[in-house]
């Protein structure tokens, strides 16, 4: 009898260690594509309910998976062509004004240098440093973002290709995850070793987290860059559209944010002497467009997630840092996930409490019963 036992833990502890092996061999093959199959995943849980939608009126999930996948490429690619368009020619438009201005000035460090030098006498005068030295600081950290600038710009041209790839290994898998994804639930579910009805919270948690911060962050960029854009036209800003669509991406940034472009261009404002559209850009910064992140969050969030403001941002920063861009929405995911799993922690922590509870009047009257172990429903 011992030999059969023995025998079959050897086989159970082989099996295991198979497993991990393979597991990590698979890991190393789908690691150049983690972050199109991250986003896909994303996307599908994002979209889900739409796709539900579409396969109940179609009646067909390959046909719905495919119509909600060519919907994803179509809201994606579009709107990234016609801002694409458009920023290059502003872009174009405000190459050749600091050419002007290059040629004109003698160089654009000296024309930036005479645009900053107002601002920076104000700022000498009241911290007493050195003007010169303030200057030349603020020209080097110029440099260097420009220089990073152009490198991610060449980085964007060159990895082109590589971007083309992702995408299409990103709409495949989307494609399959929509079409196949109730399987692929099931199938996890019935391999992890957890009750049904706290696999299902878990799931619940997940979508919920993701669907939530997706919309939220998306939601928040739109916004800030849409009254934003608003502002900068009032303000009379060139390329207003090059302003805007750099304040939505800077309103995803944690930390940064799109104060980090309002700022910027009310300090422009200062410097070129229009003082009084200065004043009203800080306001409208501060009291339009920061501000919308406080509304429309809340609205898009609708108590889905209910995440300690500190836990949001170290979740943002840590995300960033380890995920990279996609850190935005899979850190708070993370950390959803775990307060969700601390949470059946204490649940099931409370239900065995209660159990050993009801089973000790039991043992006190001698209940021979009393001291066998009880499944928990």
């Amino acid at each position: 009898m011992t030999e059969p036992r023995r025998d079959k833990k050897l086989s159970l502890l082989f099996l295991v260690l198979v497993t991990a092996v393979t597991l990590y061999l698979s890991f190393i093959i789908a690691r150049p594509f983690l972050t199109p199959i991250l986003t896909a995943t994303l996307l599908a849980i994002a979209i889900y309910p739409l796709f539900l939608r579409l396969s109940r009126s179609m009646r067909n999930r390959s046909g719905a998976a495919i119509l909600a996948t060519v919907l994803v490429l179509i809201a994606i690619v579009l709107p990234t062509v016609l801002i694409v368009e458009k920023l290059a020619n502003e872009t174009t438009a405000v190459y050749a004004w600091l050419n002007e201005k290059q040629s004109l000035e003698g160089g654009w460090r000296e024309y930036i240098g005479s645009v900053v030098d107002p601002p920076l006498q104000w700022v000498a005068s009241r911290t007493g440093m050195s003007q010169e030295q303030l200057k030349r600081t603020a020209l080097d950290r110029l440099q260097a973002v420009s220089t990073s600038l152009l490198n991610w710009a060449k980085s964007l041209a060159v990895n082109i290709g590589g971007t083309i790839v992702d995408t299409v290994i990103m709409l495949l898998t989307l494609f399959f995850l929509l079409r196949d994804g109730e399987r692929i639930r099931q199938r996890i579910g019935s391999i992890l070793p957890i009750e049904a009805r706290r696999y299902q919270q878990l799931v619940d948690t997940i979508s919920a987290s993701i669907t939530a911060n997706i919309y939220g962050v998306l939601a928040v960029s739109v916004a800030q860059g849409t009254l934003g854009a608003i502002g900068y036209a009032i303000a009379g800003l060139p390329s207003v559209m090059l302003w805007g669509v750099a304040t939505a991406l800077f309103s995803m940034i944690p930390l940064a944010g799109a104060a980090s472009v309002w700022v910027v261009a009310s300090i422009y404002l200062l410097a070129i002497g229009s003082w009084g559209k200065a004043v009203f850009m800080l306001a409208w910064g501060a009291g339009v467009i920061s501000t919308a992140d406080n509304i429309v969050r809340p609205l898009v969030l609708s108590g889905r997630v209910k995440l300690h403001t500190l836990l949001i941002f170290f979740s943002l920063l840590g995300g960033v840092k380890a995920f990279g861009i996609i850190g935005l929405f899979t850190g708070p995911i993370i950390v959803s996930v775990a307060m969700a799993l601390l949470n059946i922690l204490e649940e099931e922590r409370l239900e065995w409490e209660r159990h050993f509870e009801a089973i000790k009047p039991r043992e006190l009257h001698g209940d021979p019963g009393a001291g066998q172990f009880e499944r928990i429903e």
